[in-house]
């Protein structure tokens, strides 16, 4: 049987008002129409009822794409028919539609004035494919499942819903700062942000301490991956010199360096939110993970931000976000090691022995004041840089 396209499903956007409806479906067209360009496939869209139809004969190549698209729920290698031809079509092609299934049944959702219902179609293919096949009905289990589309007189038959990435179309919910140090779980708060349909803007605080700069490594591979998601929008990427901070938040006060160390990165991801219009800065932080994440620590860091602070992962089991991890593609770049000098490290090399729990904010405003905080904020801000031409 010969495809003619890809059946484009989406879900939330159907319940959002008229307008923002029109306005999401055609940033999601948009992004699709991006995302097959940049992979040369030539294709022709159209917006149909609540479907988008991808005309195109490279359909692999296709639907690896819309994998990648966000807003999608699913995706269905169709073929087309008028509905004149539909029964005809069915009886010829019976034996290659259902290929080497036991059982099967038939779906239909119709749209239109017909003088048959849905229910009536479905019994009457049904009927055909059986008297073709041999094979037996199974309304509750069959191993394979026709469903046809009828939209007045044109039908789109497919076997198949490919899952999607579900979501909104990135762009619609905006940009937002995303803190990446490239291990595991700030990737995938980045990517959960992008399903959401916020475009996004990884920074990474950079301070190396010798060696073959491998952190810096491993955060270009994990954002090489994320671009492939970022379909549709620019991804612009920037790096800062942090470990001078970390320098001076160790001689003051060792046991508060992490949560001194997270006040400053929202500084300056505040300052770039503000120079490139995002509304929040992101990180991948969940409840209670490590010392520097408990509730009175995460209320202290946030102080610190006058943007919100979204955290993505508040309430994941770290196997949730490595299953994720996985899912997205970020996983193996993520577990890359990380050297100093000439030995591996494990986390941070700032990081205490004994980090303090529960941070109080007067002795935090207290340390704070013994540092040339503005200095050193200043001195991070000029380090600020984009590499995303690197990339």
């Amino acid at each position: 049987m010969i495809i003619d396209g890809v059946l484009v499903a989406y879900g939330e956007i159907a319940l959002k008002s008229t307008p923002v409806r029109r306005i999401f479906t055609q940033k999601l067209i948009s992004n699709i129409r991006c995302g097959l360009k940049e992979e040369g496939i030539r294709a022709k869209i159209s917006h149909k009822w609540s479907r988008i139809f991808v005309e195109t004969t490279e359909i692999d190549k296709a639907i690896n794409v819309l994998k990648r698209i966000f807003g999608i729920v699913y995706m269905s290698p169709y073929k087309y028919v008028t509905l004149n031809e539909l029964e005809k079509f069915i009886s010829e092609s019976a034996e290659e539609i259902l290929g080497d299934a036991k059982s099967f049944a038939v779906r239909v959702r119709r749209t239109g004035k017909h003088s048959f219902t849905s229910l009536d179609l479905e019994r009457k293919l049904g009927s055909i494919i059986k008297e073709k096949t041999g094979l037996k009905v199974s309304l509750t289990n069959p191993e394979k499942t026709v469903f046809v589309e009828v939209r007045n007189s044109d039908c789109y038959l497919y076997t198949e819903k490919i899952p999607g990435s579900g979501g909104l179309p990135l762009g619609t919910a905006g940009k937002v700062v995303c803190l990446i140090s490239g291990g595991i779980d700030s990737p995938v708060a980045a990517w959960l942000m992008m399903k959401r349909g916020c475009s996004i803007i990884p920074l990474f605080a950079y301070f190396p301490r010798g060696g073959d700069e491998s952190d810096l490594k491993r955060f270009i591979e994990v954002i090489k991956i994320l671009r492939k998601w970022h379909v549709g929008e620019e991804m612009p990427v920037y790096i800062f010199r942090h470990n001078q901070n970390l320098v001076a938040f160790r001689k003051t006060a060792p046991r508060y360096t992490c949560i001194l160390c997270r006040r400053m990165m929202y500084r300056v991801a505040n300052e770039l939110a503000k120079k490139l219009g995002a509304k929040a800065v992101v990180t991948g932080e969940n409840l209670a993970q490590v010392a520097s994440q408990t509730l009175q620590n995460l209320s202290v860091i946030d102080k610190a931000s006058e943007l919100p602070v979204l955290r993505p992962l508040i309430g994941f089991d770290k196997e949730e976000s490595i299953a994720l991890a996985k899912q997205i593609g970020t996983y193996d770049a993520s577990c890359m090691k990380v050297t100093t000098g000439c030995a591996p490290i494990k986390g941070c090399w700032a990081r205490p022995s004994k980090p303090v729990t529960h941070a109080k904010e007067e002795l935090v405003t207290k340390y704070e004041s013994e540092i040339d905080l503005k200095g050193l904020l200043e001195e991070s801000l000029k380090s600020l840089r984009e590499i995303s031409g690197t990339i």
